[in-house]
């Protein structure tokens, strides 16, 4: 896995910081140095979640770790891809619903300044990146650095839905309207008129463990051009996602049963109090059941059991997402002239 540094400086200081470039081994590095004292909200920036992206499906672009430091004290890092004279997100926005800029806590100004002053002496000539939640470091550092470069363009990318949870199921049903009430209501009853239904929620798992073997199964039983989309790179590249998951503690797989056949399956996660809708896919037989929806009304019961404080169903329009209470967030890409 080469890192950008061909014909160009491998550090440049601003203002006492100084900016490297990185292996993903120091990156993870960083990572278990950081964790639990910096933000680290967006888990799709993450070394591990990364790593095994590009390891499977590449990068557009040659892929560029830079770190910042300000008297070697770790301030900031940013994963990005090159490619000619633009820099972008390093990672798939296929497969890494948000990304962000990377920073200590109050220091996220300093960091976009040094990495923006870092690209301009290599020659690139535009920051491309996507997707950012309104909530982004990234958005905050905009606001506030001083450094000269380019006004920033923000355009509308996609959306994303979320739920904030109560603390109970009860409460949940509660907030939902009384059509939308109704519904999940009369879809949980009919399902349970087909039979014994039962849902379970795995972690921790290899890669050839039986739950995920079910997860790609039932994906690729879905529909068709979810069944073209799972090939086999994007296969290993989901087992291996799943393995790393697994070890930090945080994969959730949720298994609806009818009549102890698999009838639907989310692939979640759990992180910092909220849980990550990923990834589902249910067996067309079931279909005339809603088991897809079922699934993904079990999950949040689950997740709601479990103490998580928000549901995140992640990019999409899907118009099951707001049925169930999901509020809209807006997703944006920004384009910033260096």
């Amino acid at each position: 896995m080469g890192i950008r540094s061909q014909r160009k400086p491998r550090s440049a200081t601003l203002s006492r910081a100084t900016v490297d470039v990185i292996s993903f081994e120091t990156f993870a590095a960083l990572w278990s140095q950081t964790r639990e004292v910096w933000p680290w909200t967006c888990l799709f920036v993450a070394p591990f979640w990364l790593e095994t992206v590009y390891r499977h499906l590449g990068a557009a672009g040659a892929p560029c770790i830079l770190s910042v430091h300000e008297e070697r004290t770790p301030i900031g890092m940013m994963a990005l891809a090159i490619e000619n004279d633009t820099a972008c997100f390093l990672g798939s926005p296929d497969v890494c619903d948000y990304q962000d800029l990377i920073s200590a806590p109050g220091r996220q100004a300093k960091v976009l300044e040094s990495v923006i002053a870092h690209l301009a002496a290599w020659g690139i000539r535009q920051l491309d990146l996507r997707t950012l939640r309104p909530d982004a470091v990234m958005l905050d550092a905009l606001n506030s650095i001083t450094a000269g470069c380019g006004q920033a363009a923000l355009s509308a990318d996609e959306v994303t839905y979320e739920i904030p949870l109560p603390a109970s199921w009860e409460d949940y049903l509660g907030g939902l309207d009384g059509k939308q009430r109704h519904e999940v209501r009369r879809k949980l009853r009919r399902l349970e008129t087909r039979g014994t239904v039962h849902y379970r929620c795995v972690s921790d798992l290899a890669p050839s463990a039986a739950p995920v073997d079910t997860f790609l199964a039932l994906f690729r039983r879905n529909r068709p051009d979810k069944a073209a989309f799972m090939s086999e790179v994007m296969e290993a590249y989901f087992r291996d996602q799943m393995h790393s998951l697994g070890i930090q503690g945080l994969l959730r797989i949720g298994i609806l049963e009818v009549n102890a056949q698999p009838a639907a399956a989310v692939l979640c996660f759990d992180y910092r109090g909220v849980r990550y809708l990923y990834n589902s896919g249910y067996d067309e037989q079931f279909e005339p059941f809603s088991v897809g929806v079922v699934s993904k009304l079990l999950s949040i019961r689950d997740s709601i059991e479990s103490g998580c404080r928000h549901y995140d169903f992640l990019k999409g329009q899907e118009s099951y997402k707001r049925r169930i209470g999901g509020r809209e967030v807006p997703l944006y890409r920004c384009l910033l002239p260096l």
